[in-house]
C-alpha cells in the first residue's frame, strides 16, 4: 500500500496520513477519520478536499461523491 497525505479543509486545516491502494481509497479513509473527530463548532457539510491534492498526486484522481457514498 502507498502512503497518502489528504488535505481536508474546513475552518481549520489538517492533513490525514493514511495507507491505501490508490487515491480514491485514501480520500475515503481520510474522510472517515475526519468525520469521526468531534468539533462542536463544525458546520455540517462545510468540508472539502484542498486543491493541493492535485499538486501532490498529479498522476491520480478521485471522485469526492464516490468517497462520500462509501462512508
Amino acid at each position: 500500500m502507498k502512503q497518502y497525505s489528504i488535505p481536508i479543509v474546513w475552518e481549520s486545516y489538517k492533513r490525514y496520513e493514511v495507507e491505501a491502494e490508490d487515491l480514491q481509497e485514501a480520500v475515503t479513509k481520510a474522510l472517515k477519520e475526519f468525520l469521526k473527530e468531534p468539533d462542536d463548532n463544525y458546520i455540517d457539510d462545510s468540508f472539502s478536499i484542498d486543491d493541493l491534492i492535485s499538486e501532490d498526486y498529479q498522476e491520480e484522481s478521485f471522485d469526492i461523491h464516490k468517497a462520500i457514498q462509501e462512508l
